[in-house]
C-alpha cells in the first residue's frame, strides 16, 4: 500500500484470522545490506504518512500465525534548520529539498586568505569539484569520474566503479551532484591539511515517468591535504535524516548497493532487480505494465483535465524484509510494497512538489505467489504513486486521512470485482458481528485509530468501502474528484461538501448503512 513516506500495511496485519492461514513465508538472504554509515549519528527522524500512521502511536506485535505482510506508501517528514514549522506534511519535505541551497550555504561570506600558503577549499572548488564529477558521469568517462575518490582506498574504487556502471544503465535524461551542506574545518593558515563532510545531492531523472528531478542524498568525507593539492574523497555513505523513522534521504539507491542491475523497460515502467531476480523482473514486467496502463487509463478517463499526473512508474524488486527496508530508505520494513514519494529538486514553475516517486516490491510475499495477487499489489502501489504529485502538503499534522488514501488505492486495484473477493471481506463481516477487538461504531476509522491493535487489515477495508459507496451514488468521476481535492489540502468534511454536497455527518450515516448492507 502506500503505506503508506510516510504509513500503512497491504494488507495490514490483524489478529482476527480465519481457519488454515497460510504460514509466514520466510525472506532470502540478504544481498544488499550495507554496514550502518558511522560518520554521524542521524538525526531522529518520523514518515509523513499518506497513510498516516501518528508517529507516537507503536503497531502492535504479530499474531501467533502471521497473516501476509503489511505494505505502506512511505514519504519523508523532514523540517527546515532555520524555522520551526508546525505542519507536518509533503511541503515541509519540498522545503528542506527545495531550500536547500539556500539553507546549506557555508561559504556565503567567505574571504579569500591572507597567506597564500594557507589551506583553503572555496565554494567555488567545490562547485567546480561537483561541475566535472558531473561531466564525468554524463559522459561516460569512468577515469575521470573515480579520479576525485581515494586512489588507495579499492573498496571504495570498487563500489565508485559499481555506481558509475549501473547509473549507465539507468534511463534517466538528467543526472547531476549538487552541494547541499558543509561541515568542519575548510580552512587552515597554518598550511596544514583539512577534512570534512559534505552532503551530496544527485539530482536524477527517469526519462518518460518522473515530472521533474529528484534527488538522493549522500555524505561524503572530503579532504585536501595541502595548498595545491586536489579535493581527495575519502568516505561516501547516506546523508543522515533530519527527521523520521529512516536514518537517511532516499538513499542507498539499488544503483549504490547491487553488484549489478537488471533493467527492464516497458511502455509505462521500469522494473529494476538483482541479477538473482532477473528472471523474475523479466517474467512480472508485463503485469506491471498492465497494472500502469490500468491505473493510468482511470485517471485519464476521470480525472481532471491537465493535472500532474505521471505517465509510469520505476520498481525495484527485492526479496525479504530487510531488503525492502534497505532501498531508497534505511529503516525496519513490515510490508510487501512501498510507494516513496520524492520531492521535486527546486521548485518547478507548475508547482509540482512530488517529482516522482520510487516503488519497492517484496517478491517474498504471498502477492507473489499467483499472478492475480502480483497485479493486485501493482494496482495499490501505482494508484499511490500516480495520485501523490497532487499532494499539496497542506494536509496539516497527521497528514491526509488514511481512510481515503488507502481506500483509494484499494477501490482502484480491486476496481471491477464484486467486494465478496476483497481479502478482507470475511474480517468484515467479523467486525460487524463484533467478533473484533472494537465494535463497528458506525464511524469511519481516523488517524488515530488506523492502527489500534487488531484493527489496520479492517479498516483498510472500511475505506475501500468508502470509495465503493462515492462511485456508486456520485460516480467515478467525483469519486476522483474527491480524492483530488483531499490531496490538494481540502479537510474530508470540506472535500465531500465541495465535491459531493454532502455534509461529514451525513455521508458518514450513508457510509454505515452501506457497510452494513454489505457485509451484514
Amino acid at each position: 500500500m502506500t503505506s503508506g513516506p510516510v504509513g500503512g500495511q497491504y494488507p495490514p496485519q490483524s489478529q482476527w484470522q480465519q481457519p488454515q492461514q497460510p504460514p509466514w513465508q520466510q525472506p532470502a538472504p540478504q544481498w544488499n545490506q550495507q554496514p550502518p554509515h558511522q560518520s554521524q549519528p542521524p538525526w531522529h527522524q518520523q514518515p509523513y504518512q499518506p497513510q498516516h500512521q501518528p508517529p507516537w502511536h507503536q503497531p502492535a506485535p504479530p499474531p501467533p500465525t502471521p497473516p501476509p505482510p503489511r505494505r505502506k506508501t512511505w514519504l519523508w517528514i523532514t523540517l527546515s534548520v532555520l524555522a520551526v514549522l508546525l505542519t507536518v506534511g509533503t511541503g515541509v519535505v519540498v522545503g528542506l529539498v527545495m531550500n536547500s541551497t539556500k539553507r546549506y550555504d557555508p561559504f556565503a561570506e567567505e574571504k579569500a586568505p591572507a597567506d597564500p600558503n594557507s589551506v583553503t577549499v572555496t565554494k567555488k572548488d567545490l562547485e567546480g569539484f561537483l561541475q566535472g564529477h558531473t561531466e564525468a558521469l554524463n559522459g561516460g568517462d569512468l577515469k575521470a569520474y573515480t579520479k576525485i575518490f581515494d586512489q588507495k582506498n579499492t573498496a571504495l574504487l570498487q563500489q565508485q566503479t559499481r555506481l558509475f556502471n549501473n547509473l549507465r544503465k539507468l534511463p534517466l535524461t538528467q543526472m547531476s551532484y549538487q552541494t547541499l551542506e558543509q561541515q568542519g574545518r575548510t580552512q587552515d593558515s597554518f598550511g596544514r591539511g583539512v577534512t570534512f563532510t559534505l552532503d551530496v545531492a544527485f539530482v536524477h531523472r527517469f526519462e518518460g515517468i518522473d515530472l521533474h528531478p529528484v534527488a538522493e542524498w549522500y555524505r561524503w568525507t572530503v579532504s585536501k591535504p595541502a595548498a595545491g593539492a586536489p579535493l581527495v574523497v575519502t568516505k561516501v555513505g547516506g546523508a543522515p535524516a533530519p527527521l523520521g523513522e529512516s536514518k537517511t534521504v532516499y538513499y542507498p539507491g539499488p544503483w549504490d548497493i547491487w553488484p549489478d542491475i537488471s533493467v527492464v523497460k516497458t511502455a509505462r515502467t521500469v522494473v529494476l532487480a538483482h541479477p538473482s531476480l532477473a528472471a523474475q523482473a523479466r517474467r512480472v514486467a508485463p503485469i506491471a505494465e498492465q497494472a500502469a496502463a490500468n491505473d493510468l487509463a482511470f485517471l485519464a478517463k476521470n480525472g481532471e483535465r491537465g493535472s500532474a499526473v505521471p505517465k509510469g512508474f520505476v520498481v525495484a524488486l527485492v526479496r525479504g524484509s530487510s531488503q525492502l527496508g534497505n532501498l531508497f530508505r534505511k529503516e525496519k520494513a513490515t510490508e510487501a510494497g512501498v510507494s516513496i514519494p520524492m520531492p521535486t529538486w527546486r521548485m518547478a514553475d507548475d508547482g509540482v512538489q512530488i517529482g516522482g516517486s520510487r516503488v519497492v516490491m517484496d517478491t517474498a510475499s504471498t502477492f507473489f505467489t499467483t499472478a492475480g495477487g502480483t497485479a493486485e499489489i501493482f494496482r495499490h502501489e501505482f494508484a499511490h504513486s500516480a495520485v501523490t504529485s497532487l499532494d499539496s502538503g497542506k494536509s496539516g499534522l497527521l497528514g491526509l486521512d488514511n481512510w481515503i488514501v488507502e481506500g483509494f488505492a484499494e477501490y482502484v486495484a480491486n476496481r471491477g470485482d464484486p467486494i465478496t473477493a476483497d481479502v478482507r471481506y470475511d474480517e468484515g463481516r467479523a467486525y460487524l458481528a463484533g467478533q473484533l477487538p472494537q465494535r463497528f461504531d458506525g464511524r469511519l476509522p481516523d488517524n488515530f485509530a488506523w492502527d489500534t491493535t487488531g484493527m489496520t487489515s479492517v479498516n483498510y477495508l472500511m475505506g475501500h468501502l468508502a470509495m465503493r459507496l462515492i462511485e456508486e451514488r456520485y460516480g467515478e468521476r467525483k469519486l476522483v474528484a474527491f480524492v483530488t481535492a483531499h490531496y490538494r489540502g481540502d479537510k474530508s468534511g470540506a472535500a465531500l461538501q465541495k465535491v459531493l454536497g454532502v455534509g461529514e455527518a451525513q455521508f458518514q450515516q450513508q457510509w454505515a448503512d452501506y457497510v452494513r448492507s454489505r457485509l451484514g
